[in-house]
C-alpha cells in the first residue's frame, strides 16, 4: 500500500515487512509466539493507530527482530503522532471532531444527546452498573467521554481494556469504553473473567460502552448477565432535532454560521442512517475547512464531497491498509453486502454473520471496516454503514460492474444454501442440472470465495448428482446385460434345436450350464436390491448345474446374508476358537474404545481375562469377570503380538522387537512375572501361536524360520522343532494332536508338515489357496478340517483327513479385512472368524444347512405367483420355486 508521508503508516509498513522477512507467518502463528491475539497483532501492523510498546516489542520478538532498535523507533513515532501539539493559532479549534470520537476535553463541543444523558443519569442514580450498547458509529465513546463525564461530580476515571487490565477502582465513577476489547484482545478466559468480576464487585459506580454485536459475548459471564438484566441502555440513531443541534451548536460556539440549505441537506443525508455520525462529523470538518469567512456553506460541503466523499476516501484508505489476502476477503464481504438492482440502483443488504466464515482474518477485516465506520456490526448481522459507499467508492463500483451475472449466481447460491440449511439439509433442496453446473463454474473463477455453508451445499449437491448418475448407469448396464443375455439365450435356443437332432443330451447339458451361469449372474446383480430373490436364484443355479463354482455361489450368498455379530465380544470369539466345546458366555462385551483397533488378542483358559495389543503398540491385560472389562496390567514396553495359554489360566507370551519372545507367569493378573525368554531367535519374531492344549508354542520370524517350543516347564522352555522354510510366513496353526503343522505364506500358499518327529519335520503337501496372503488359519478338533482366510476376501475350507492329499471343500467370498483368527464352531463346516474390531462372523460350508437357512428366511416373502411371473418375464426356464 502507499504509506505516504505519515510516520504511523510507515511504522506499520515496516512491521509488515519484518513479518515477511521472518517467513511470512500468519498472525495466528505469531500470536502463539507473542502471547497476544491474532487480531491485536494484525491491528499493530495495520497503521490505524500506534500500538502499545508492549504489543510492538512482542510482535518484534515473534519475528526475531532487533528489540532495542524497534523500541527506539516506537518512541520516535510516538513523539510525532501522539496528541500534545498545539493547534494552528491561525485556524483555531475545529468545531467538529471528524472521524474521531469526542473526548473529555471536547465536552464543550458535544451536543445532541441531552435526552439520552438524562436517561443515563437516572439509571446511574438507582444502579451501580450500567452498560451502554450501540452499533459501531452510534456515538457511544463520545456520549461517555464528552457527555457523561462533565455531568458527574467527583473523581471519574475513563479507561479501556486495551489501556490496562487493572483498572483504577478508587473513583466515584469508572467508565470503561470499548468494553468489547475484553473479548477481542484477551484470549485467556480467566483474564476476562477476572476483569469482569473486578468491575461487577467494585465499590464505585461503573458504566461500560459495548458494541451491539458483542451483546452475545456478554452472556458468557453469568454474573454479567444478571447485572445487565435491567442495567442496559440502547443508543440508537439521532432524530432530526438532535442532528440539527450536532450541526448548528458547534458552529455557533466557534462564532460561525451554517447555511440553512446545508443544514437541511445534512439532516436529509444522515437521518435514519446507523453509524453515520462519524461520517457526518468528518464531512462537517472538511466543510468547515472550506468555509467562506465564518459561514459553512452548501457549496463548501459539496466541494468536500459531502458524506459520500468522506466515505470513499475512508474506504480506499482502509482497504489498501489490509494485507493482500485480507483485501480479497474485504472484496467478498462488500459484494455480499450489496443487493444488485434490476433497473434500479444497487442497495445495501443486511447480512447474517453466520453467512461469513468463522475465521480470524474475516474477524480482522470486519473489525477494520467497522472501525473505519464503513460497516455497522450488531449482535448477529453486518451491513454497510451508508449506501453512499456503493455509489461513491470507485473500487466497489468496479467490482460490481465486473461480473453482475456472477454476483447474481452468488446471491442465488447463498439463498439456496440458507434454505437447504433451514430445512435440515433436505436433499430435495439441493442444486441439480444447469443450476448446479452454473454455480460450480462460478466458484472456479479467480478471486471467488464461498462461505462454509455454500461449500457444504455444493459438495452435497455434487455427491447427490454422482449418486444419481451411478444409479442411472447401473440401470442402463443392467438393461443392456438383460438384452445381451436374452440374445444369447435366443442363440442358445436356436442352437439347441439344431444340436438336439444329433446330440440331445449334450444340448441339454449345455443349456443347463448356460442357464445356470445366467441365473448365477442375475443372483449377483440382484444381491443389493432383493437379497431374498437373489438367494433363490443362487440355489436354482446350483440345481441346474451342480459344481464347485455354483456350490460356492450358494455358500457365498448365505454368508452375505449373515451380518457380523457386532455385539459379540472379542473374548467370546477367541474362547470359541481355542475350545469349541466350551459353552460361550451369553454376556457379550467389547474391549476398549470403539476407535481402538486391536492387532492381536488372547484369552485365558478360564475365559476370565484377555490380553490385547493395539496399533499404537500398547499391550494390555483385561479382567472380564465383571460386565465391564477393566485393564489390570499395561506392559511398559511396545508389544507387537500377545498370546494366552488357551487351556491353562496362568501363562502369557509377548512378542516385541525390544524384548523378543517372553513367557510370563500370570498367576497374579495385576503383576505378570517374567518366567523365561525364548533365546536363539536371531531375527525379529512376527507371530506366535499356542497349541489348543497350551503345551506347545509356535513362533515364526521374518526370515521364515518356524520354531516349536515345549512349555511344560514355564521357567525352562524346551525347543522341539526348527523349520527353515525360506518363505514369507504370515500365519500358522498346529493340530490338536501336535502332529500336523500348517503354514500360510504371503503369496497365498498353504504348506502342511508332519512334526511328529521333532528332529526330522517332513513336508506333506503344498498348494495355492488364495490370491493374496494367508492372514489366518486353524484346525478343527479332529484335525480333519482346516480353515484359511485370505486377504482377497475369501474364506476357504480344506479336507486334510489325509494331509498328503488335501482337498478344497468350499470357498466363500466375503469381507475379510481385519480378520486375525479363524476356528470352528460346533461342526467341521461351521467356520468362525474374529476381526480386530472385536466382532465375530460365522461361515457355513455345509450346502444343505445353508440352503435350509436361506429358504426359511425367504419362503414367506416371495409367493409362488411372483416367482413364476419373474422366470416367465426373463424367458429362461420353467422352474418352480426352489424353496417350495
Amino acid at each position: 500500500m502507499d504509506v505516504g508521508d505519515s510516520p504511523l503508516l510507515k511504522f506499520a509498513a515496516d512491521l509488515r515487512s519484518l513479518r515477511d522477512k521472518a517467513g511470512g507467518h500468519s498472525y495466528r502463528q505469531l500470536g502463539a509466539r507473542a502471547h497476544y491475539s491474532a487480531t491485536t497483532l494484525s491491528d499493530a501492523a495495520g497503521g490505524r493507530r500506534l500500538p502499545t510498546l508492549a504489543v510492538t516489542l512482542a510482535y518484534v520478538r515473534a519475528c526475531e527482530g532487533d528489540v532495542a532498535e524497534w523500541e527506539d523507533r516506537w518512541r520516535q513515532v510516538a513523539a510525532e503522532v501522539l496528541p500534545g501539539a498545539d493547534p494552528d493559532p491561525d485556524e483555531g479549534h475545529p468545531p467538529y471532531a471528524g472521524l474521531a470520537a469526542y473526548g473529555t476535553e471536547d465536552a464543550e463541543w458535544f451536543f445532541g444527546r441531552d435526552h439520552v444523558l438524562d436517561d443515563l443519569e437516572q439509571r446511574l442514580a438507582h444502579r451501580r452498573f450500567v452498560a451502554v450498547f450501540g452499533a459501531s458509529g452510534a456515538g457511544k465513546s463520545s456520549l461517555l467521554r464528552a457527555g457523561l463525564v462533565p455531568r458527574v461530580t467527583g473523581r471519574v476515571v475513563v479507561t479501556a481494556p486495551s489501556e490496562t487490565a487493572d483498572p483504577d477502582l478508587d473513583a466515584d465513577l469508572l467508565i470503561v469504553d470499548q468494553f468489547e476489547e475484553v473479548f477481542t484482545l484477551w484470549a485467556d478466559v480467566e483474564q476476562r473473567a477476572s476483569y469482569v468480576d473486578a468491575l461487577l464487585t467494585a465499590r464505585c459506580k461503573v458504566v461500560v460502552g459495548v458494541r451491539a454485536d458483542f451483546y452475545g459475548h456478554c452472556a458468557q459471564h453469568p454474573a454479567l448477565v444478571e447485572a445487565l438484566a435491567d442495567g442496559q441502555l440502547l443508543l440508537g440513531p439521532m432524530g432530526a432535532e438532535e442532528l440539527r443541534q450536532v450541526i448548528m451548536q458547534p458552529a455557533v460556539k466557534a462564532s460561525c454560521t451554517v447555511e440553512t440549505a446545508l443544514v437541511s441537506r445534512l439532516i436529509a443525508d444522515a437521518t435514519g442512517q446507523a453509524g453515520v455520525l462519524p461520517l457526518m462529523s468528518h464531512a462537517l470538518l472538511e466543510t468547515w475547512r472550506r468555509r467562506r469567512g465564518t459561514t459553512l456553506t452548501l457549496a463548501g460541503y459539496e466541494a468536500a464531497g459531502g458524506v459520500q466523499h468522506a466515505i470513499a476516501q475512508t474506504a480506499e484508505r482502509t482497504y489498501t491498509s489490509l494485507e493482500r489476502h485480507q483485501r480479497a476477503l474485504a472484496r467478498q464481504v462488500f459484494l455480499r453486502l450489496t443487493a444488485l438492482g434490476d433497473g434500479t440502483e444497487d442497495t445495501k443488504r443486511r447480512l447474517p454473520r453466520a453467512e461469513l466464515d468463522d475465521d480470524v482474518d474475516v474477524d480482522v477485516v470486519l473489525d477494520r471496516l467497522a472501525h473505519a465506520r464503513l460497516l455497522t456490526l450488531d449482535r448477529d448481522s453486518v451491513e454497510i454503514a451508508h449506501e453512499a459507499l456503493i455509489r461513491s467508492w470507485p473500487r466497489l463500483r468496479g467490482w460490481l460492474a465486473e461480473d453482475r451475472e456472477g454476483l447474481r449466481t452468488m446471491r442465488r447460491l447463498t439463498e439456496a444454501a440458507a434454505t437447504w440449511e433451514s430445512l435440515g439439509r433436505d436433499p430435495d433442496a439441493l442444486y441439480r442440472g444447469t443450476r448446479l453446473d452454473t454455480a460450480v463454474e462460478w466458484t472456479q473463477r479467480d478471486g471467488v470465495r464461498t462461505s462454509a455453508q455454500e461449500r457444504d451445499f455444493l459438495a452435497e449437491s455434487l455427491q447427490s448428482r454422482d449418486r444419481e448418475r451411478l444409479l442411472a448407469h447401473r440401470r442402463t448396464r443392467r438393461l443392456r446385460q438383460l438384452v445381451a443375455l436374452l440374445a444369447v439365450l435366443l442363440l442358445l435356443a436356436g442352437t439347441a434345436v439344431v444340436i438336439a437332432i444329433t446330440a440331445q443330451k449334450e444340448a441339454a447339458a449345455g443349456w443347463r450350464s448356460s442357464a445356470a451361469w445366467y441365473v448365477a449372474n442375475q443372483s449377483q446383480s440382484l444381491r443389493s436390491s432383493d437379497a431374498r430373490l437373489a438367494d433363490q436364484l443362487a440355489i436354482v443355479a446350483h440345481d441346474l448345474n451342480p459344481n464347485d463354482e455354483t456350490r460356492n455361489g450358494v455358500l457365498t450368498a448365505h454368508a452375505t446374508d449373515e451380518l457380523d455379530t457386532a455385539t459379540r465380544a472379542a473374548f467370546a470369539s477367541a474362547q470359541a476358537l481355542s475350545d469349541p466345546d466350551r459353552e460361550q458366555d451369553p454376556l457379550r462385551r467389547v474391549l476398549g474404545p470403539a476407535d481402538e483397533t486391536v492387532t492381536s488378542i488372547a484369552v485365558n483358559g478360564a475365559g476370565q481375562a484377555f490380553a490385547t495389543t493395539a496399533v499404537d503398540g500398547r499391550g494390555k491385560v483385561w479382567d472380564v469377570t465383571d460386565l465391564t472389562p477393566e485393564v489390570t496390567h499395561t506392559f511398559d514396553f511396545p508389544v507387537d503380538r500377545i498370546a494366552f495359554d488357551p487351556a491353562r489360566a496362568r501363562t502369557l507370551v509377548t512378542v516385541s522387537e525390544l524384548s523378543g519372545v517372553v513367557v510370563w507367569d500370570w498367576s497374579d493378573p495385576a503383576k505378570p512375572v517374567e518366567a523365561a525368554r525364548l533365546t536363539d531367535q536371531p531375527h525379529r519374531v512376527v507371530g506366535v501361536v499356542h497349541s489348543p492344549d497350551g503345551r506347545i508354542l509356535v513362533t515364526f520370524d521374518v526370515m521364515g524360520v518356524v520354531r516349536l517350543w515345549d512349555l511344560s516347564d514355564l521357567k525352562a522352555p524346551e525347543p522341539l522343532v526348527k523349520l527353515d522354510t525360506g518363505r514369507d510366513i504370515t500365519s500358522v496353526a498346529l493340530s490338536h494332536d501336535h502332529r500336523t503343522l500348517a503354514l500360510g505364506t504371503a503369496k497365498g500358499d498353504i504348506r502342511l508338515y508332519d512334526v511328529s518327529a521333532p528332529a526330522d519335520p517332513a513336508e506333506l503337501w503344498s498348494g495355492r489357496a488364495h490370491r493374496g496372503a494367508v492372514q489366518a488359519m486353524g484346525f478343527d478338533r479332529t484335525g480333519d478340517a482346516l480353515a484359511t482366510v485370505g486377504t482377497q476376501d475369501v474364506v476357504a475350507l480344506w479336507d486334510v483327513s489325509d494331509p498328503r492329499q488335501a482337498a478344497g471343500r468350499g470357498r466363500i467370498n466375503g469381507l475379510t479385512e481385519g480378520v486375525y483368527a479363524v476356528g470352528f464352531g460346533d461342526t467341521a463346516t461351521d467356520v468362525v472368524t474374529s476381526k480386530s474390531n472385536g466382532t465375530t462372523r460365522s461361515w457355513e460350508f455345509d450346502y444343505d444347512t445353508a440352503v435350509a437357512e436361506m429358504c426359511a428366511e425367504v419362503t414367506a416373502h416371495i409367493t409362488r405367483e411372483e416367482w413364476q411371473q419373474y422366470v416367465g418375464a426373463v424367458g429362461v426356464l420353467d422352474y418352480d420355486r426352489p424353496c417350495g
